[in-house]
This record gives structure tokens, C-alpha cells and sequence, in this order.
């Protein structure tokens, strides 16, 4: 009994030391998370918006209706440019602030 209890624990520990052998490379790449997060967040948006977007279009295609059209596409651009584009977004929009506030 107690040697099926010593094997048992000496298993335990050497599996132990492996798995945090392993894991250790893992841990390590773990300062990538907020980039990793922020370009997942980028295909969403950006794939979100044209679909909402296309939703959106139907029943102006379908109405004829000229405002609305160009009320979306213009919206579209407007946030497109935040999804698709976002460092010349943030150039623009310091510029602005800088010439405004000085």
C-alpha cells in the first residue's frame, strides 16, 4: 500500500514538473493580450458594419429613398473610418483638438 502511495505521489510531482515546464512558454506571451484583443475587437467591428450596414440598405433600396441613402453612406464612412482606419482617425482627430484647444 505504501508503495503504490510513494509511486502514485512521485508520478504526481513529475507530472507537475512537466506540465509547468510546459505552461511556462504559454505564460510568457502573455504581454501580447491587449494587441491580440484590440485586432479580434477591429474584425469584429469591421465585419459588424458592413453587415449592419447591408441590413440597413435593404428597405432604403427599397423605398427609393434618396436622403436615407445618403444619410447611410455617409454615417458608413464616418464610422468605417474609425473601424478600417483608426491610426489616421487619431491623427486627424489631434490635429483637430490641437488647432482648436492650441
Amino acid at each position: 500500500m505504501k508503495r503504490v502511495l510513494l509511486i502514485s505521489a512521485f508520478t504526481g510531482a513529475a507530472t507537475g514538473v512537466a506540465m509547468c515546464l510546459v505552461v511556462h512558454p504559454a505564460l510568457a506571451a502573455t504581454s501580447d493580450v491587449g494587441r491580440n484583443l484590440g485586432n479580434e475587437l477591429q474584425m469584429w467591428a469591421t465585419t459588424l458594419l458592413l453587415v449592419v450596414a447591408a441590413l440597413v440598405a435593404l428597405p432604403i433600396l427599397a423605398n427609393r429613398d434618396v436622403n436615407g441613402g445618403v444619410v447611410l453612406a455617409l454615417l458608413v464612412v464616418l464610422v468605417g473610418g474609425f473601424a478600417f482606419a483608426p491610426a489616421s482617425v487619431k491623427h486627424v482627430i489631434t490635429s483637430l483638438w490641437h488647432s482648436i484647444a492650441g
